[in-house]
């Protein structure tokens, strides 16, 4: 790729020249020292690497392991339709920590509060009232000691089916 060859200039002075292609362009550098040299034909041959394989050193305030981590999202996301931006922005939104998660237990109080209020008003007849209180209490024995973001679709398809086969 880049060669270092000593020569004499005109004045009559030994210098160290690299030289070489970069991206199509001949480079031709001059350096007092071999030293030198070696370092500029260092930096070419990195800079050679970096466009044959698409790799580019980029000044960042990541730590290295949050560097690695961004690569690995991205490989992952590869080949989709979606974006990181789109993906960090969906976690964020819908992702709920544990501890701002709602117990099932008390998702169901709160729903039979809603619903009593809602016969209290004439919104739903009694035998409505009641298979909902029914139901309510056979998914809670159903799922001890869960919350409402453990219930995923697969889940309750499953509970479903069981009432249903």
């Amino acid at each position: 790729m880049f060669a270092v060859s000593r020569f004499k200039n005109r004045n009559g002075v030994f210098s160290f020249r690299v030289d070489g292609q970069l991206n199509g362009v001949r480079i031709r550098r001059n350096f007092k020292s071999q030293e030198e040299a070696a370092a500029e034909k260092s930096v070419l041959e990195l800079k050679a690497l970096q466009l044959a394989s698409s790799l580019s050193a980029v000044t960042t305030c990541l730590a290295e392991d949050q560097v690695r981590e961004a690569e690995a999202v991205f490989r992952r996301l590869a080949g989709g339709s979606r974006t990181l931006s789109f993906c960090v922005d969906y976690a964020l939104t819908n992702h709920r920590t544990p501890e701002n998660q709602k117990a099932l237990d008390e998702a169901v109080a709160a729903y039979l509060v809603i619903k009593t209020r809602e016969h209290e008003q004439k919104l739903i007849s009694a035998s409505q009232l009641t298979t909902i209180n029914r139901h309510m209490k056979a998914l809670k024995i159903h799922f001890p000691g869960v919350t409402v973001a453990e219930l995923t679709a697969a889940k309750l398809t499953t509970y479903f089916q069981r009432a249903n086969g």
